[in-house]
């Protein structure tokens, strides 16, 4: 779905219009589905550990939540967008004809995919830099109410691309989007996914050299057995986590920056356009897979993250690890 670049009419670059159909509606819709139900999911975990605890909320908490805040709000456009589609299948398959929404709103989705995208990439890049200014530098940036500090810069950066390039949005056949023909959004998207994916690959690998450097020391301190028995679970956990972060991302974003890549030379096929705002939604899942594994099913039972967090302040180095 976003973005999508130079290519040909729907009509010559699959199995025939009804075929090409059934896979444009079918794959999207399938896994967005799960995406959705998956961010309510994390919704109501956050708000029963809200209610419960009736304090901040840890960053091991917020963090899943807000990245699944733009997992609803994208499973929810496409959700709405092939629905549409879905109703309008004959005038697609019969007349070949557009079949997305009216040009205005169209052109509105269109902006708002490529800023919920943006989001989405940012927001991860900047989990992974307060990650590393907690872990590795020992710098408790004060976040702000709501953590708007880390909110206002992603939000400013995702809202101006898209609206300096409003011309490249509307309707594309049978979605809305970046319209063919129009380069510059799929450049912009592509050099912001390098950029992000070496960002967090860099600060988690000085997250775990930290956390090394902890167990180093404790290993060399008499009498530190029940320490370095936790540090080392520690490690084990926030290794897991800090892995799946990064195959997560890459599960979501290489297939965008190789469809990009392919636009750019002119190469489309109806699988990749169908597998595009899938790929992008298994981000979703990837996230309550993960939140399932770190917290448990049970809404009503605190893991062992929570355990860390609420150690006493002299133990700021569990407290910090546990964060991730």
């Amino acid at each position: 779905m976003i973005p999508l670049n130079n290519a040909q009419e729907h009509s010559s670059y699959g199995y025939g219009a009804e075929t090409d159909f059934y896979i444009i509606v079918t794959i999207p819709l399938s896994v967005n589905i799960f995406s959705f139900l998956g961010s309510l999911y994390i919704f109501y975990r956050t708000f029963v550990r809200w209610k419960n605890d009736r304090r901040n909320i840890s960053l091991s908490f917020r963090f899943p939540f807000y990245i699944s805040i733009t997992d609803f709000v994208y499973s929810s456009c496409i959700l709405m967008e092939f629905s549409y589609v879905t109703f309008s299948k004959s005038e697609f398959v019969n007349n070949k004809e557009s079949v997305t929404w009216p040009y205005l709103f169209c052109e509105i989705i269109g902006l708002g995919f490529t800023f919920i995208v943006l989001l989405n990439i940012l927001l991860v890049g900047a989990i992974s830099i307060v990650t590393w200014l907690r872990v590795v530098r020992e710098h408790y940036l004060d976040l702000g109410r709501y953590d708007y500090k880390v909110w206002l810069p992603i939000l400013f950066v995702s809202s101006i691309i898209p609206l300096s390039t409003v011309y490249a949005h509307g309707s594309r056949g049978y979605s809305c989007g970046t319209k063919i023909g129009y380069q510059i959004v799929g450049f912009i998207v592509l050099a912001i996914i390098l950029v992000t994916l070496t960002t967090i690959i860099i600060c988690y690998a000085f997250v775990m050299r930290a956390i090394r450097k902890i167990k180093e020391v404790n290993e060399s301190i008499t009498n530190s057995h029940n320490n370095l028995i936790q540090i080392n679970s520690v490690e084990r956990k926030t290794f897991k986590k800090i892995l799946t972060y990064i195959l997560v991302f890459i599960l979501q974003y290489v297939p965008i920056m190789i469809y990009n890549v392919c636009g750019f030379l002119k190469v489309r096929h109806v699988i990749l356009d169908a597998l595009i705002p899938a790929v992008i939604s298994l981000g979703g899942i990837g996230n309550i897979i993960q939140f399932l594994y770190n917290e448990g099913l049970s809404a009503n039972k605190y893991t062992s993250n929570y355990k860390l967090e609420s150690n006493e302040q002299s133990q700021q180095s569990n407290n910090t690890m546990s964060e991730i």
